[in-house]
């Protein structure tokens, strides 16, 4: 469960006793109604949420994976509240949405995944777009010249 559906029910309990002046809400059906949807919604987003791993030359997203040290194309992009990476490797797999804050968050994980982009860019083979340059802070005379 995440802390934010932890808060969320904490706001609502806490807002339904101020506003009736004590704990009489506790004894309405549609408050543990409201609780009890709440909790399963934060049960089953944590369940069920972006599954991440990474090994010495590869990242894994869900069922998608690249090889971090063979990719091809880089592109940073925007989803929602999330900054995000698309990558590509030689063999043509491909990674939509690596939310960068995911990988960030795991340093372990995040020092493999970066590692693997600095030697794709490193090779020269590796297209990496400008934004993504300097999102991801890869020195501009790294690689070959931005297209």
């Amino acid at each position: 469960m995440r802390v934010a559906d932890l808060g969320i029910i904490a706001l609502f309990a806490g807002f339904a006793t101020w506003r009736t002046g004590g704990l009489v809400w506790m004894t309405w059906w549609w408050s543990w109604l409201v609780l009890g949807l709440w909790l399963a919604h934060g049960w089953w987003f944590s369940r069920h949420g972006n599954w991440l791993a990474a090994g010495a030359v590869w990242v894994q997203q869900d069922k998608n994976w690249v090889n971090t040290y063979e990719l091809t194309k880089i592109r940073f992009t925007v989803s929602g509240l999330n900054r995000v990476l698309k990558l590509t490797d030689s063999s043509g797999r491909n990674i939509y949405g690596l939310v960068i804050r995911d990988v960030q968050s795991n340093q372990p994980m995040w020092d493999l995944v970066y590692n693997g982009i600095l030697h794709s860019v490193a090779s020269g083979d590796c297209d990496i777009s400008d934004k993504a340059r300097s999102v991801l802070k890869v020195p501009a005379d790294l690689g070959r010249p931005p297209t």
